[in-house]
């Protein structure tokens, strides 16, 4: 039998102490990747193998290495012999079988693409499951057309994938929703079109609905899309998800929602937005927000919005719901961007510890670290 048609046996790596799975989560020791090796310029902060935040609580999100047993694929090792006609197929296949598998842990290092033209499905659902990391090895993982639909899943890591142009299925780069819980989203480029695009071709590069939480969002450079990200689809209850940490992201070149907030708690930490044509963070509904050291560059258009009579600029309530959400503004920088106007409207802070650096420091960080292709995977 040649070595393309053999047998094909998932790689497997035990825990040192077989540890007993709590509620979703694996109790096991293991860090949420594989030891990293960051770029020379790299920080310590930005390869932490951790998330920081709200993913870190609720027995925090270890991914695929949370678990007693890991099972760990090289997608390009993988799929030539599993049967399946393209990768994002047999990736599909992977993460299917996956499910109800309590107690293991499933790793896949993504080193192909998986393209749209090549892919049997609309989207590539991560649904159902538990102990799950999705890693970009190199630059090479890339999902072309394909967006990620986390649902009614825990324990789940995404990082270090490119993510692009996602205009079938639910239209998002990656979405989370249905109740899913302990999700770290890290270190991806994600991206569509802005100018001259139609805004209905896409939706969201990043959004989190449906009674999704514990989620931290770190590291990505997020960029060229009408849509950029949501904490609901609507302003229904039902529809809103709730403990959320976008920290050390660039958003760059995009319209709006950076990001819509419903009824959410929210933190913004040490984010870059740069050229934000219409207004960044719009909180609605009664959201509580922290934002503290985000670095705001040509942030909001300045003209005052006709639904709430607010100026569109980094922190608002603009555009439609019936009530205001509330923003917490500590220690922010904002260049050439309407600012004059705005104050705290709440106190709300964050119920776990962390490190905070200056709005310059945080834009310095993030232009230097954020985006795929800064840490290392090693299969």
């Amino acid at each position: 039998m040649s070595p393309a048609h053999a047998p094909t046996h998932p790689r497997r790596r035990y825990a040192a102490l077989a540890l007993p799975a709590v509620g979703a989560l694996a109790a096991g020791l293991l860090g949420a990747v594989p030891p990293l090796s960051a770029a020379a310029d790299s920080t310590d902060a930005a390869a932490a193998d951790s998330p920081v935040g709200y993913a870190s609580m609720n027995g925090g999100t270890t991914g695929g290495f949370g678990a007693g047993t890991v099972h760990e694929y090289v997608l390009s090792e993988y799929w030539p012999g599993s049967g399946h006609g393209s990768p994002g197929d047999a990736l599909y296949a992977l993460l299917k079988e996956h499910r109800g598998k309590s107690g293991e842990g499933l790793v896949v290092y993504v080193d192909e693409t998986v393209s749209a033209d090549a892919f049997s499905e609309s989207k590539l659902d991560v649904k159902d499951l538990e102990n799950v990391s999705l890693l970009g090895v190199g630059e090479q993982g890339e999902f072309d057309g394909v967006g990620i639909n986390i649902r009614n899943a825990h324990n789940v890591v995404v990082r270090n994938l490119e993510i692009h142009h996602v205009d079938r299925g639910e239209k998002d780069g990656i979405g989370v929703q249905a109740d899913s819980s302990n999700v770290w989203i890290d270190h991806n480029e994600i991206y569509n079109e802005f100018q001259g695009a139609d805004k209905e071709r896409y939706d969201g590069l990043i959004d989190i609905k449906s009674g999704s939480e514990y989620v931290t969002v770190s590291w990505n450079h997020l960029h060229d899309s009408w849509k950029t990200m949501l904490t609901a689809s609507s302003d229904s209850e039902s529809a809103a998800s709730d403990k959320i940490t976008y920290t050390n992201n660039h958003f760059e070149n995009v319209n709006s929602r950076v990001p819509l907030i419903r009824r959410s708690e929210v933190h913004m930490l040490n984010n870059y937005f740069e050229d934000i044509a219409a207004s960044a963070i719009n909180c609605r509904m009664g959201a509580q927000v922290l934002v503290e050291g985000n670095y705001f560059q040509r942030t909001g258009s300045g003209e005052t919005d006709g639904h709430a009579g607010q100026v569109e600029g980094p922190v608002g309530w603009w555009y439609g719901s019936d009530e205001t959400g509330y923003w917490n503004l500590v220690d922010n920088a904002f260049e050439e961007t309407p600012s004059g106007h705005l104050e705290s409207t709440t106190d709300f802070t964050v119920p776990y510890s962390y490190d905070a650096l200056s709005p310059e420091e945080a834009k310095a960080q993030v232009e230097q670290n954020a985006g795929n292709g800064v840490i290392d995977v090693a299969p």
